[in-house]
């Protein structure tokens, strides 16, 4: 089997993928027509300083003002010989026009997340204008690469700032760096000389579409294929300049009549990142929930029973979710704090042993991850840095029954409700009470007998009709009152008595 990146286009949306040996590994949707926002830079202008937060709003033309940290405000680092240095305060006030770059997607009530130390990634480098640093990305365990890769980035020609070698560097040629630093340089100066020339709260900058970030940033020495199944965004990929050779070679169209995703069989995978229940080859499961405040991850054993003991049976279940985790974590881009709770285990070196794995399996995760030890509880606390927002979002919309409360009204409460609505119509002196509501409600009604029972004994002289409709949700119903002595009401009206 081999690593391929598998890109299409439908119906407004990108859609992207890396699986490897058949298994799907990252997936990513983005509507075609979208200003892209994430690490886009404009020219903002301040709103608002809260001096007890230590934060700033500032204004880049979107609908709701972006916010700024203090510890995004980085001052001048090329005296201090690649030392970086937080300033202790905001230094900016309201009316101030400053450059600032998106790091974090709107979410909810809060608007974009905003950095005032720019920078700019390429395939092999991030060009780092305010930073006088030169260092290495964390995934880079080898020292003698890392210190070959400081040297590198060290001895490239710059008019200021520092470089960060990217994860993908580790198999690149000086040459290649050398490179793309002018490309990353250039660009910053074209944006300097732009953001003179435009008005207040305009984009100066946007990061590249979806096809090119995948390139950029998921694309490995060890991707085998590209293979793109929209004309336009093959040709645009193969036309683009900053792409090397070696890329060229392994970017094939897609021109078979199956659907790409299906070719690979990958169709049913991505459906199942629409549900939040997870099953695990041994009959195990885990189910995700999404709280707004953070992520919960349930396990829970299913069907497997084990073949020794409760212990043994517990660990190989948390050793079997915790690869599968780290895997839909990565899948769904589920980011913030996650909460894991694991099948209790009383042998300290396997909830050593499966924390570890954990830390290992996150590793390989492009966004950063931190681990914190398991709890006396089972639970495992991570965080995963948010940039865009979760494929759920894509997946799923809040329901418009429940509005993402998970459950609806039970049919005694839905009949203790239309029992208070009848008690309002019979204390305003009508005699008869007309409800319209849900087919299964009107149904669970006469099964019951209970507003029979109730209008029996207490409104022997009123009378209730019940008028069923399929299309009504089950919650709905109106309730009304009349004193016509004739009423014309529908054939498949109910008299209750």
């Amino acid at each position: 089997m081999s690593k391929n990146i598998l890109i299409d286009r439908f119906g407004g949306n990108t859609v992207g993928a890396l699986c490897d040996n058949g298994k799907l590994i990252e997936y990513h949707i983005e509507k075609s027509n979208k200003t892209q926002i994430v690490g886009s830079i404009y020219k903002g202008v301040v709103k608002n300083v809260l001096d007890g937060m230590q934060a700033a709003f500032v204004d880049i033309g979107l609908n709701k003002n972006g916010y700024l940290f203090v510890s995004d405000m980085l001052v001048d680092t090329s005296l201090i010989e690649g030392k970086t240095i937080l300033p202790s305060q905001l230094n900016i006030k309201v009316g101030d026009q400053i450059m600032v770059q998106v790091v974090k997607d709107p979410v909810g009530v809060k608007g974009a997340r905003l950095t005032n130390n720019i920078t700019f990634a390429g395939k092999y480098l991030v060009y780092a204008p305010t930073l006088n640093i030169n260092t290495v990305s964390r995934k880079i365990l080898d020292e003698k690469t890392r210190q070959k890769l400081i040297d590198y980035a060290t001895k490239l020609k710059r008019p200021q700032g520092g470089f960060i070698c990217r994860t993908a560097s580790e198999h690149a040629k000086y040459n290649d760096l050398v490179k793309e630093s002018k490309q990353l340089i250039k660009l910053y100066s074209d944006i300097l000389q732009k953001y003179d020339g435009i008005c207040a709260c305009e984009q100066v900058f946007c990061d590249g579409d979806l096809p090119m970030r995948l390139m950029r940033d998921v694309l490995t020495y060890d991707v085998d294929k590209i293979l793109v199944a929209d004309k336009a965004i093959y040709d645009n990929l193969n036309s683009y300049k900053t792409l090397n050779n070696d890329i060229n070679k392994r970017l094939v169209f897609y021109d078979e009549k199956t659907d790409i995703f299906t070719k690979f069989n990958l169709t049913k995978e991505i459906e199942s990142l629409a549900h939040n229940k997870v099953a695990l080859d041994n009959g195990a499961y885990f189910v995700i929930d999404k709280t707004e405040a953070l992520t919960i991850i349930d396990i829970n054993t299913g069907g497997f029973t084990g073949q020794t003991n409760i212990e043994e049976t517990a660990f190989l279940t948390n050793m079997l979710a915790t690869k599968e985790i780290a895997r839909q974590v990565r899948l769904r881009n589920i980011s913030g704090i996650i909460v894991v709770d694991y099948i209790d285990m009383e042998q300290e070196d396997h909830r050593n042993a499966v924390v570890n794995e954990l830390k290992n399996c996150l590793s390989s995760d492009r966004q950063k991850c931190n681990v914190l030890g398991m709890t006396g509880l089972g639970l495992v606390e991570f965080t995963r840095s948010k940039k865009r927002r979760s494929l759920s979002q894509y997946f799923n919309k809040t329901c418009p029954y429940c509005k993402g409360e998970g459950s609806i009204y039970s049919n005694d409460y839905i009949l203790m409700k239309i029992r208070t609505s009848l008690l309002d119509v019979f204390a305003n002196d009508f005699g008869s009470a007309i409800i319209d509501l849900n087919i299964d409600i009107l149904e669970y009604i006469l099964q019951t007998g209970t507003l029979c029972k109730d209008i029996k004994k207490f409104y022997q002289n009123k009378r209730v009709y019940l008028i069923p409709h399929k299309t009504y949700h089950q919650e709905f119903f109106i309730c009304r009152g009349d004193n016509n002595k004739v009423l014309d009401l529908p054939e498949k009206a109910v008299l209750l008595h």
